[in-house]
């Protein structure tokens, strides 16, 4: 009975006698029976903005300098420390970003888009997006497994020419303060190569 039909949470009197017309009907469900919404994660883009990469490799196809990519700024022209990036004496900024909460790299997506021409060109030129990681307290970023090769490899430079990938990657742990950095690089068959255009990318961490 509900014994006050104005602030009752019955949904209202069916009549006088402030009888409750909304009574149901209710159900259990066993917890165990409960599904859980599988964990989507959440997706962190990359854009070099107004700032195109510009990306090399020399004799060998061995890579010379790379591009950071950030939120819509790039800085090209880094070079490698091995296989690493040393950002300890950097002067020209970085793109890194700190990772809030711990979670693991579960897919990558990147695409370039050529904006300079190169006349002569020998050989085929295939661009990697790959996320380097620095710990807490470091500013030495090593590879890791999240990357991708972009497809198709460049057989001639010419603007707007565009390669591009998406894939699903080993897991990659990562731990909160963790520094993140997205990396573009080109490796060729040919003598050398120099590549520059618009980059973009995104990640997806659980």
């Amino acid at each position: 009975m509900c014994m006050n039909c104005m602030n009752s949470a019955c949904g209202g009197c069916a009549n006088q006698n402030n009888q409750c017309t909304a009574l149901g009907p209710f159900e259990a469900i066993e917890a165990a029976c409960i599904t859980t919404p599988p964990a989507t994660g959440s997706i962190i883009p990359f854009s070099s903005g107004t700032a195109p990469v510009a990306l090399a490799a020399v004799a060998g196809g061995v890579i010379s300098t790379v591009s950071m990519v950030g939120f819509g700024t790039s800085i090209p022209g880094v070079t490698l420390t091995g296989t690493n990036i040393d950002l300890a004496g950097a002067t020209t900024g970085m793109e890194a970003f700190s990772v809030p909460r711990a979670g693991t790299i579960t897919s990558i997506s990147a695409t370039l888009s050529v904006t300079v021409a190169v006349a002569t060109f020998t050989g085929t030129a295939t661009v990697r997006a790959q996320i380097y990681r620095a710990p807490a307290g470091s500013n030495l970023f090593s590879p890791t497994d999240a990357f991708v090769d972009l497809a198709p490899a460049l057989t001639s430079l010419v603007v707007g020419a565009i390669t591009f990938g998406t894939r699903n990657v080993t897991p990659v742990p990562v731990a909160a303060g963790d520094r993140l950095l997205m990396v573009f690089s080109v490796t060729t068959s040919g003598a050398a190569a120099l590549v520059t255009g618009n980059a973009s990318a995104g990640i997806n961490i659980v």
